[in-house]
C-alpha cells in the first residue's frame, strides 16, 4: 500500500498491508498481552500516559509535519492537533485513579458491596483521516489506563500518524504486545471484525459505522460509533456580525472542511444577512490556499481524491439552486 501526499502526489512510504493470517497473529499477541497489561498497577498505567504526553509534546513538529504530508491540512493546524491531544490526556491523567479505584458503595454490617471496574480485554479501535490524534486518544488512551490491549487500525490516509502514535506509547512504556497497530485499508477493517474482540470503537463515516454495528451485533460486545452529522449555525440578530461571519468562515473551512463538526449550514437573521452575508464572503477570500507546508496557508489539500468531484457536484448544485 502506498502512502501518498495529497498535496504533491508524492508517494512518501510503501508499506506491507495486514491480511486475516497477520491479524489473527496480532489479535494472538495482543491477547497474551492484555493478561499482563491488567495486572500492571493502575498508577503505573497512568505513568505511560503521562510520559506519551511528553513526548507528543516534544516530537510535535516531526509529528505535525508527517500529518500535513499525508491528509494535507495546513503545518499550523497539524501542530494544533497534536498539541490538542496533548491537552485533552489531563483529562484522563486526572481523572483515570479516582475513577477505576475500587469503592465500597453500601455496607450494613451484614453486606459489603463495592464497586469496581474490570477490563474489557482485547479493544478494536478503528480510527479516522481527518483527526486521527484527537479522535484516536478519546478511545485507545482509556482503554489502556483501564487495563485493555489495543488492536489500533489507523485509518489507511493517516497510517504514518499512526505508526508514529505507537511509536512514542512503545517509548512511553506500553510493551508492543499490549498496543499493536492494524494496517491497510477497508478489506482490513473487516478482517479485524472477524477476531474475537471484546470491544470495537470507531470513528468515521456512517455507512461504515453501520456496516461495523452489523458486523458484532450478534456478539452482543461494547460497541462506540462517533459517526458524521449534519451542523447548522444559527446566527441571531444580537451579534457582532463580523466576528461572527469570520467565525463561521472558520469554521466551515477548517482542516479544509474536512472536521465533523463543520459548518455545513447557515441560518441568519434577516435583519442582518445582507452584512453577514458580505462579510462571510470577505472572510472566505482571505484563506490562502496553497502549500499545506507553508505557514501562510490555510488551506491544503483535500485528503482523499475521490472526494473532489463530489464536492464539485455539491457546488454546481448549490449555484444551480442560486
Amino acid at each position: 500500500m502506498n502512502i501518498i501526499n495529497p498535496a504533491t502526489d508524492e508517494i512518501l512510504k510503501t508499506i506491507e498491508e495486514d491480511n486475516s493470517q497477520s491479524i489473527q497473529k496480532k489479535f494472538e499477541e495482543v491477547l497474551q498481552g492484555q493478561r499482563n497489561w491488567k495486572k500492571v498497577l493502575l498508577k503505573d498505567r497512568v505513568a505511560c500516559i503521562e510520559k506519551f504526553k511528553e513526548l507528543l509534546i516534544l516530537n510535535c513538529e516531526r509529528l505535525a509535519g508527517d500529518l500535513t504530508n499525508e491528509v494535507g491540512k495546513p503545518l499550523q493546524e497539524s501542530r494544533n492537533e497534536v498539541q490538542g491531544a496533548a491537552s485533552k490526556l489531563n483529562f484522563f491523567l486526572e481523572q483515570s485513579v479516582d475513577i477505576l479505584t475500587k469503592k465500597q458503595v453500601h455496607n450494613d454490617g451484614t453486606t459489603n458491596e463495592l464497586l469496581g471496574y474490570d477490563p474489557l480485554g482485547v479493544v478494536a479501535n478503528i480510527s479516522a483521516w481527518n483527526y486521527p490524534f484527537l479522535v484516536g486518544v478519546n478511545i485507545f488512551i482509556p482503554a489502556l489506563i483501564a487495563g485493555n490491549s489495543v488492536l489500533y487500525k489507523p485509518s489507511e490516509f493517516a497510517t504514518l500518524t499512526g505508526l508514529n502514535i505507537a511509536d512514542l506509547l512503545y517509548q512511553s512504556g506500553v510493551p508492543k504486545d499490549v498496543f499493536i497497530p492494524i494496517l491497510g485499508g477497508a478489506e482490513t477493517g473487516k478482517a479485524l471484525l472477524d477476531q474475537p474482540i471484546n470491544g470495537v470503537f470507531f470513528t468515521g463515516s456512517y455507512q461504515t459505522g453501520k456496516k461495523i454495528a452489523e458486523a458484532v451485533a450478534s456478539r452482543l460486545i461494547p460497541i462506540g460509533l462517533e459517526l458524521g452529522g449534519k451542523d447548522p449555525l444559527y446566527v441571531t440578530d444580537e451579534v457582532d456580525i463580523q466576528s461572527a461571519a469570520e467565525n463561521a468562515a472558520e469554521g466551515a473551512f477548517y482542516n479544509n472542511g474536512q472536521s465533523c463538526c463543520s459548518v455545513e449550514r447557515i441560518y441568519i437573521h434577516k435583519s442582518i444577512y445582507d452584512q453577514f452575508t458580505k462579510d462571510f464572503i470577505e472572510a472566505t477570500q482571505k484563506l490562502k490556499v496553497g502549500d499545506p507546508m507553508d505557514p501562510n496557508t490555510n488551506m491544503g489539500a483535500i485528503t482523499r481524491k475521490v472526494h473532489l468531484k463530489y464536492l464539485e457536484a455539491q457546488v454546481q448544485d448549490a449555484v444551480k439552486k442560486g
